[in-house]
C-alpha cells in the first residue's frame, strides 16, 4: 500500500454557503440573523462572511494545494456546508488527483433528494454525502431518509454524519445522538456510514454502534475539544486507543476539520498531534497506514 496521508475531513466554505445557512436559519427562526452575527463577531474579529470566506474558487484551490504540500497531505476530502454543488465541483476539478468532493443537500428528507444526490455524483463527480442532523433538524431513523440512503447505496458512496456538539450558531441537540443510526445501519448493510469527530461528545454511543454493525467508521477530525464538556475528559490518546480496540484500525479515518480562510490556515498542529498518537498505538505499521490514509483511499 502506498504510504500516503489523506485528510478525510476538511471544509470548503464560501461566502455564498454562509449566506445560504443564514437564509435557512431565518426561515426557521427570525432571530437567527442576530445569532449568526454574534457568532461571527466572536469567531472572526468582527469581519463579514465575504471578508473571511471570499476569494475565487481558483485562488482557494491554490491556497489549499500549497498548504497540503507543506503538510505532507496527498489528498483531502472537502465537505461543504450548503447545497452549492457547482462550487464544490468547480473546486475539485482544479485538482482532481488531490481533491475529493462531497455533496450537501439542504433538505435531505425531500422527495427530490435522491435525484439531487445522483446528479451530484454522476454529473459533478462528487464522492460522498455530508449530513448534519443537529443543524438540519432531522432524525436519521426517519423513514423519509430511506430513499436517500438507498440512492447512496446504489451509487456506492459513503455518508458522513456530524452528530454531537457543534460550533454552528443554530443547532438542535434533539438530533445530536448517533445512536439514532442503529436502524439505518441494520437496514442498509451495504452502505458505508461515517461518524465524524468520534461522535463529538457521544463517543460512548458511537462505540455502542460497533457492537452489531460493521458498515460504520469513525473519523478523528478536529480539535476534539468536545472532551472538555464530558464528565471524564478522556485524553485523546485514550480515545484513539479505545476506538481502535472497538472498531479496529480498518474503520478509523484521519481528518483535521480544517477550514482555510482569510484568518486561518491548515491545522498543522492537529495533524501533528494525531499522527503522533497513531504512531504511538500498539498496532502494526500497516494498520497505522490504514488510519492515516488507506481507509480513506479504499472508501473514495
Amino acid at each position: 500500500m502506498e504510504n500516503q496521508i489523506i485528510d478525510a475531513h476538511v471544509h470548503l466554505i464560501t461566502a455564498g454557503m454562509i449566506n445560504d445557512a443564514r437564509e435557512r436559519g431565518n426561515a426557521l427562526y427570525p432571530e437567527f440573523s442576530d445569532a449568526l452575527a454574534s457568532h461571527f463577531l466572536k469567531r472572526f474579529a468582527g469581519k463579514t462572511p465575504d471578508e473571511v470566506f471570499g476569494g475565487t474558487i481558483k485562488s482557494r484551490a491554490e491556497a489549499w494545494l500549497k498548504a497540503m504540500d507543506e503538510n505532507g497531505i496527498s489528498k483531502a476530502v472537502f465537505l461543504p456546508i450548503s447545497e452549492r454543488l457547482d462550487e464544490i465541483a468547480e473546486f475539485v476539478k482544479i485538482a482532481p488527483d488531490r481533491f475529493i468532493g462531497y455533496a450537501f443537500l439542504n433538505n435531505p428528507t425531500a422527495k427530490s433528494a435522491p435525484q439531487a444526490l445522483r446528479k451530484a455524483v454522476k454529473e459533478l463527480g462528487l464522492k460522498g454525502l455530508k449530513l448534519y442532523p443537529p443543524i438540519q433538524m432531522f432524525n436519521p431513523a426517519d423513514k423519509a431518509m430511506f430513499p436517500l440512503y438507498e440512492e447512496a447505496r446504489s451509487l456506492g458512496i459513503p455518508i458522513t454524519f456530524h452528530f454531537g456538539i457543534t460550533l454552528a450558531p443554530l443547532s438542535d441537540y434533539r438530533f445530536a445522538n448517533p445512536i439514532d443510526l442503529q436502524l439505518p445501519l441494520r437496514l442498509f448493510p451495504e452502505l458505508n456510514f461515517i461518524i465524524a469527530h468520534f461522535g463529538a461528545g457521544f463517543f460512548r454511543e458511537a462505540c455502542l454502534l460497533a457492537f452489531h454493525n460493521k458498515n460504520i467508521s469513525l473519523d478523528t477530525s478536529g480539535t476534539n475539544n468536545w472532551r472538555d464538556y464530558t464528565p471524564e475528559r478522556l485524553p485523546l490518546e485514550e480515545i484513539f486507543k479505545r476506538a481502535v480496540e472497538i472498531y479496529s484500525a480498518e474503520r478509523i479515518i484521519f481528518g483535521t476539520d480544517t477550514v482555510m480562510n482569510a484568518l486561518s490556515g491548515y491545522r498543522s498542529a492537529i495533524k501533528a498531534e494525531q499522527e503522533a498518537i497513531v504512531n504511538s498505538l500498539k498496532i502494526s505499521a500497516e494498520e497505522k497506514k490504514l488510519i492515516l490514509g488507506g481507509n480513506a483511499a479504499r472508501l473514495y
